[in-house]
């Protein structure tokens, strides 16, 4: 309560002014973050992988071909960094354009089809094909010459990602193969270091332990995993010290903790669990692991939730000499930081939750029930929240069956609860990105997309999981899963927001939705809902401009041939106004033809928008467009 005397000022971020003469009490509620759009995004991570990235022998003469023939086929063994090649190789062409993974539609019947009709002026394309079964990537192989015709009208560029040059390759594309060789392991662990502030010079010499796992040619994305594990050391001993400086003798310390725990992860649960016998220690042990990092009151109660769930029976020892925290931790070797609960590796706790998950399936069905109250918690913040929820999603992706997956995924959108939402949103994120199981799953979120009587919650998730990561991954899909939400939207806007957020943030994609709709609004093949869609594009000031274009007039077309002007006026009324070119009133003016009750509706709404003047102007467009012949000059006549 604020006191007699004292001026209360309620913020947000904003700075604030006294007004009073008493004390100052300031209450700030700091609002969340807006989320970055979803190109944004691509791009951030795209720059994240060109400053960590290591070039391998082969990528100069890949960057040539590319860059010549706008087709490059990459091969190489797995885990020698192809798909980080390709991207990095797309980001080096000129531009500011982001690439973006080229997905191929899954028709019902199982075929894969590569639309070239996808490609559009500019693009940067990758296209996977090491994950993908062997009917499914020769059925796309043959698709590649029109694809790449395709890719040359647009001026566009595109990488394919193969298993392996040993694999038969089509004979049109022999030369634009390159074979891609892991890169220098030592050079490649450096330098992530040094993207994370680590002076690499305590990394000469090389220690031994670190010398003789890299002899053993380890994948590049180990090497990522080891050099993420030694910067946490070196977080970790940074907090202690609050000083210091890096020394070989701490490197190689750092890389013997790391190297232990990554080679042989079983060992440390081992101990962990072999001392952590009782119920109540194993409830903390696992709610430590799912919620590595959260606060100590999150995990007590997580804790409380998982021995609810499993019926266990309260300590029958008084309650001042029951062990506390500290004790629990030194049990399961974990570590209290800033009052939050971490192992010394991350490895650990996912070790620890993928032995809970595969040493204990009857407790399978216990978690996934208890995991909407887990992420429920409130003082789990939006990042513990997420990273929670996947990593129960990531130990369900890896065992459990679709039929299992689809349940769980609708069962707790139908939930509606905010634990219950993110639990879903996340298995589903995961399932769409699945290299071996993504295609599946994003032909049955389309699927789902069209059907109007879904739940409340399962269209949400569906809406969440389009508008961030399949946006962000793969823009075109996203784009048209959000436009089939959006037509069978019963009631509500959130569906057709999140598509003109969308399209607000990729001029391509304002392109590509234009043309969907252009095509749909055809007599013979309209869509009611359609209409009302690009209206709403034509009502936001940003993307009216584009409205004017070839797909956009298609469409002013057809809205003006099907609906009534009282719908489409108001989106109209800017395009008429005392400040629009001669181009665009003649452009909306042949769109409505010969219609009069369109031509008198457009004129009206001029007269409305500026003075005589302007009306003139577009009265004498209109007479001019309906006038069979240009009219004649009239002739002088004596006075």
């Amino acid at each position: 309560m604020t006191q007699a005397g004292a001026t209360r000022t309620d913020v947000g971020a904003a700075s604030f002014v006294h007004t009073g003469t008493g004390n100052n009490n300031i209450f700030v509620e700091f609002a969340p973050p807006p989320r970055k759009p979803p190109r944004r995004l691509a791009r951030e991570e795209l720059y994240f992988h060109m400053r960590r990235f290591v070039r391998p022998a082969a990528a100069n003469a890949a960057y040539d071909t590319l860059a010549r023939d706008r087709l490059v086929v990459l091969t190489g063994p797995d885990g020698s960094g192809r798909q980080t090649a390709g991207r990095v190789l797309l980001g080096e062409l000129p531009g500011r354009e982001v690439p973006f993974e080229l997905v191929p539609d899954v028709a019902e019947n199982g075929h894969h089809n590569l639309d070239p009709e996808l490609v559009q002026p500019g693009n940067r394309l990758l296209l996977d094909l090491t994950a993908t079964e062997e009917p499914a990537r020769r059925e796309m192989a043959e698709q590649l010459p029109n694809l790449w015709e395709q890719v040359r009208e647009q001026a566009a560029h595109l990488v394919v990602l193969h298993p392996d040059a040993d694999r038969e390759l089509p004979y049109y594309v022999a030369s634009q193969v390159h074979h891609l060789a892991p890169p220098d392991r030592t050079a490649l662990l450096r330098r992530r270091l040094r993207c994370e502030g680590m002076d690499t010079r305590a990394c000469a010499p090389v220690p031994e332990t670190l010398g003789t796992y890299l002899t053993t040619r380890p994948p590049v994305r180990d090497v990522a995993r080891l050099a993420h594990a030694v910067i946490r050391l070196r977080r970790r001993h940074r907090h202690d010290l609050h000083r210091f400086t890096d020394t070989p003798e701490l490197f190689a310390e750092w890389c013997e903790k790391a190297l232990s725990t990554l080679t042989d992860p079983q060992a440390a649960v081992d101990a962990i669990v072999d001392k952590a016998t009782k119920a109540h220690e194993r409830a903390f042990c696992y709610a430590t692991a799912l919620l590595e990092g959260a606060r100590t009151d999150t995990v007590y109660a997580a804790a409380r939730i998982l021995m609810t769930a499993t019926a266990t029976p309260a300590d029958p020892q008084p309650l001042l000499e029951q062990n506390g925290t500290h004790h629990l931790l030194r049990t399961i070797e974990a570590d209290r930081v800033d009052d939050r609960h971490t192992f010394a590796q991350q490895e650990v706790a996912e070790a620890l939750c993928r032995h809970l998950w595969s040493d204990r399936p009857d407790l399978r069905g216990v978690l996934l029930d208890c995991t909407p109250k887990l992420l429920a918690l409130p003082a789990l913040d939006e990042r513990e929240r997420k990273s929670t929820a996947g990593r129960v999603a990531g130990l369900m992706t890896g065992t459990e069956p679709d039929g299992v997956l689809r349940q769980r995924v609708e069962g707790w959108a139908e939930q509606g609860t905010t634990g219950s939402l993110t639990a879903a949103t996340a298995l589903l994120d995961r399932l769409v990105q699945h290299p071996l199981l993504g295609a599946a799953w994003r032909r049955w979120v389309y699927d789902r997309a069209g059907v109007q009587a879904l739940s409340p919650g399962l269209r949400r998730v569906l809406i969440g999981v389009c508008a961030t990561t399949m946006a962000t991954r793969y823009p075109r899909s996203a784009l048209i899963r959000l436009h089939r939400l959006a037509a069978s939207e019963p009631e509500g806007q959130e569906a057709t927001r999140a598509l003109l957020d969308h399209v607000r943030d990729d001029a391509q994609a304002l392109h590509h939705l234009l043309h969907r709709l252009s095509r749909r609004l055809e007599p013979h093949n309209r869509y009611p809902r359609d209409l009302d869609l690009f209206l709403a594009v034509a009502a936001d000031s940003s993307l009216l401009a584009q409205t004017v274009t070839a797909f956009g007039l298609s469409c002013w077309r057809s809205v003006f041939r099907a609906a009534e002007p009282e719908r489409w006026r108001p989106a109209a009324a800017p395009l008429l106004g005392r400040e629009a070119a001669a181009d665009t009133l003649r452009s909306l003016i042949e769109a409505a033809g010969r219609d009069h009750p369109t031509l008198n509706a457009l004129y009206l709404t001029a007269v409305e928008a500026g003075p005589p003047a302007h009306a003139d102007r577009v009265l004498r467009l209109i007479c001019e467009a309906r006038s069979p012949r240009p009219p004649r000059p009239m002739e002088e006549t004596a006075p």
